[in-house]
Formats: structure tokens, C-alpha cells, sequence
């Protein structure tokens, strides 16, 4: 039955999953040669037509959406025995379900990351007037996107979303009919009332808790003691079981969560902006913790061209991965060491030079010392009687006549020094200069200073 309603244009190739509705397998397009999931209805559900309508539902509900956190549903199609299938993009990942199953609570802002793109998918949905009604971990497919680490999400599974009816159809759901999955069910849908988009709120809210804790918000035995609970039971903020929670997270979840709708976010677009908020502002702690820790580890301050985390050898060396480089040290320490003896010179010449200074201040300036002079007692020979050699009598005859007077003597006792450059030069005697003016046989001018 299966190759009659795929006909010429699938080729089957695995087989993927099977949901409360449908068959999912992995095929390939005969033509384009390019792979696709295909969902099939059941069998034995085929002659429902509100089941058949839902089917259809789904397909439309993805198709119209076109926002790339939703799956895409690229063909729809049925056979006259009643087997409905629609062809969607085909996803290689896993479930939001398997990933919490197989670790446990997600890291904060892995978990913020994924809650964000969820919310952004629901928000187009809600744009074109579809409400999911169903979201939980095993309708949030995640993959990574291409040529990156980064994980996308992808919402599946529209089965039992609200779709705005054409005119004239009647609506799908009936009045008072309990519709989703107990869990995640907000407790206005919970007790079969009206249902707008704020369910899935709630939703997102239940899906935030269990990726941070692991757990669910409000858990009871059976299903409809979790219906009952929803309705009284208060969650306890997700910090209480995860430490790693901060209080603006808890805030966030705990709004989501709120029993009256109103005091809900008020659409999905508000909810993933504060996500997005909430996100850069840990992000930024994160950086300003690390730089912090970073800081601290470095310890003291290196010399300049030691690299980070280089150790130090013998020979004024730097051991690095392959290569030595010449340590900077000796060449500091040379520099300095020339720095100072330069300095303790300089100091040396000042204090020379001030010592020098205040001990010629003390004595003031410097003053020519008197020539003794020599007195005879009786008048020395003259030039003509001594230019002949002397015998040893007549020597000693001149020694003996003449008397030195001290120095000491010819200057007047506590005298104060006379300046040499002020000194003047001694007069001759009258007697001594010849007047030119008085020559005689010359016929000269008298005398204008007489």
C-alpha cells in the first residue's frame, strides 16, 4: 500500500519513527535526488475524518509558516483508499527529549539558547494565527547548522494546533474537549476552556524548568492528579533544584508559568526578547568573571617580552616550544647598573664641587704673597765688581753681609688682603723719570701739564 501512495516521485529508504498519528520514514526524490521525511497517516485512522482534518491541519500549519526554527512541509497527498501523507525537510539531530534523557539539565545558557529560538518559532506561528497547543521536548528537533557548532531548533508535529478555520467550516475542536499532553498543559486548557497563544506560554515556561532542572514543575501520579495540580500546586523556582540558576532566570520561568494568563508574558516576541536580555547579561558576567580569574592566575607582572607561561633556562634564556629566544634580563640589569654609577659620579662631582666652593668662600679670594726683600748692611758690590769670579773669602764676606727680613714683618699684624687685580702698580721717584720736555739742544714745546 505504501509504494501505491507514493507512487513514482519517494523512494523509501528507512524507517524513522512512529506517533500517535503517523508512520515516518526517510526518503529520496526520484527525480531531484534530494531527501525528505515523509509522514503517513495511519491506516486505521484514515476513515476518521476529524483525525483526516487534523492530518491536513498539520501539513497546512507547518507550510504557512516559513520561519526557519519550524520544520518545512513541502508537498501534501492522498490516494483514493483514504492514505494521507505530507512531505517535510528531513532533519538529521535529535529530540530536545533524547538530548535531556541522555544528559540531564542543560547548562544555563545552552538551555537559554534553545528556549529563545523555541519561542521565536512559536511567535511567527502565532503572527499567522496557529497555536501549537503541544509543545514539549519531543516536538523540539535540534540539528546543527551548517558549516558551524551552533544547534537550531526546529518545532514539529502542528497535530493538534489551532488553525483559523476557512468560512463556513466548523470548528475542530469542541467545546469542552481536553486536547495536549497533561504535563504541559496550561490549566485554562487543562479544563477545556478557551485557548489563545498564552498556552503555549505556559508551555515553553513548563518545556524552560525541565531543560534547567531535569525535572517537571508539577508532577503527580497519574494524569489527571497533574491536571488537578495545575490548577492549585505553585512551582517552585528552578534554583531550588539547579544552584546554577540565577534569580533573573528564575523570575522568567516562574512568570511563564503563572496560572492566570494575563500574568503571563504577553507574547512570544516579549518572551524571547527577555530571553535574548537575559542572555547578553550573563555573557558579559561570564567575560568580566573570566578576565577576573585570568588576572589572578597571571600573578605578578613579567618583564617586558616574557611570553605568557614561558618557563625560564640557564643561559639568560627562554625555553619556548621549539625555539629559544634571548631573555631581556641581562641587558636590564647592565642598564641599570650604568644608570647608577653614572648617578653616584654626578652626585660625587657636586659634593666636590660645593666642598669646594664654601672652603674658598672661607678664605676668600686669593691674594699674592709679598716677595721678601732684602736688606745689606752695607752696600753690595757693584755688577762691574762681583761679573768676576769670587774667590771662597770673598763669597763668604757677601753672604755674611746680608740680613732677609721675614715677610710676616713687613706687613702690618691682622692687615686685610688686598685683591691683586685692585693692587696698583708702585710710582716711580721723581727723581727716576727723565722729562722729556727738558732735554736740552731740543727745541720742544714747554711742558701742557705744567
Amino acid at each position: 500500500m505504501l509504494g501505491r501512495v507514493l507512487g513514482n516521485r519517494y523512494r523509501v529508504l528507512s524507517r524513522l519513527g512512529e506517533g500517535g498519528m503517523g508512520t515516518v520514514y526517510l526518503c529520496e526524490h526520484t527525480v531531484l535526488q534530494r531527501r525528505f521525511a515523509l509522514k503517513v497517516l495511519r491506516a486505521d485512522l484514515g476513515g476518521d475524518p476529524e483525525l483526516a482534518e487534523r492530518f491536513r491541519n498539520e501539513a497546512i500549519a507547518a507550510s504557512r509558516i516559513g520561519q526557519e526554527n519550524v520544520v518545512d512541509v513541502v508537498d501534501f497527498g492522498g490516494e483514493d483508499e483514504g492514505a494521507l501523507y505530507y512531505v517535510m525537510e528531513a532533519l538529521d539531530g535529535r529530540s530536545l527529549g533524547a538530548i535531556l534523557r541522555e544528559e540531564g539539565p542543560l547548562p544555563v545558557e545552552r538551555a537559554l539558547a534553545l528556549l529563545e529560538q523555541v519561542c521565536r518559532a512559536l511567535g511567527a506561528a502565532h503572527a499567522r494565527g496557529v497555536v501549537h497547543r503541544d509543545v514539549k521536548p519531543e516536538n523540539v528537533f535540534v540539528v546543527r547548522r551548517a558549516g558551524t557548532s551552533d544547534e537550531q531548533v526546529k518545532v514539529l508535529d502542528f497535530g493538534i494546533s489551532h488553525v483559523p478555520a476557512a468560512p463556513g467550516c466548523e470548528r475542530l475542536t469542541r467545546a469542552g474537549a481536553i486536547i495536549g499532553t497533561p504535563e504541559y498543559m496550561a490549566p485554562e486548557q487543562a479544563t477545556g476552556g478557551a485557548v489563545d497563544h498564552r498556552a503555549d506560554v505556559y508551555a515553553v515556561g513548563v518545556l524552560a524548568f525541565e531543560m534547567l532542572t531535569g525535572a517537571l514543575p508539577i508532577e503527580a501520579p497519574t494524569e489527571i492528579a497533574t491536571l488537578v495540580a495545575a490548577q492549585t500546586q505553585l512551582a517552585d523556582p528552578p534554583s531550588r533544584r539547579n544552584s546554577a540558576v540565577p534569580p533573573e532566570v528564575d523570575a522568567l520561568v516562574l512568570r511563564a508559568l503563572a496560572k492566570r494568563p494575563e500574568d503571563r508574558h504577553p507574547t512570544m516576541a516579549a518572551f524571547a526578547a527577555e530571553i535574548a536580555r537575559l542572555r547578553g547579561a550573563l555573557a558579559t558576567a561570564s567575560s568580566l568573571r573570566h578576565a577576573i580569574g585570568t588576572a589572578r592566575s597571571d600573578g605578578p607582572l613579567r618583564p617586558p617580552g616574557r611570553p605568557r607561561g614561558a618557563s625560564r633556562s640557564r643561559g639568560g634564556t627562554l625555553a619556548l616550544t621549539g625555539a629559544e629566544v634571548r631573555s631581556p634580563a641581562p641587558r636590564l640589569r647592565r642598564t641599570r647598573t650604568l644608570a647608577a654609577v653614572g648617578a653616584v659620579a654626578v652626585l660625587g662631582v657636586a659634593l666636590a664641587g660645593g666642598w669646594w666652593l664654601m672652603g674658598e668662600g672661607r678664605r676668600g679670594i686669593p691674594t699674592a704673597t709679598p716677595t721678601p726683600t732684602a736688606t745689606a748692611t752695607s752696600t753690595p758690590p757693584s755688577p762691574s765688581t762681583v761679573s768676576a769670579p769670587l774667590d771662597s773669602a770673598d763669597r763668604a764676606r757677601v753672604q755674611g753681609s746680608l740680613a732677609v727680613t721675614p715677610a710676616a714683618e713687613l706687613l702690618p699684624e691682622r692687615a686685610a688682603p688686598v685683591p691683586v687685580r685692585l693692587r696698583a702698580r708702585a710710582r716711580p721717584a721723581p727723581g727716576d723719570v727723565k722729562d722729556p720736555y727738558a732735554a736740552e739742544g731740543k727745541d720742544l714745546k714747554p711742558d701742557p701739564f705744567q
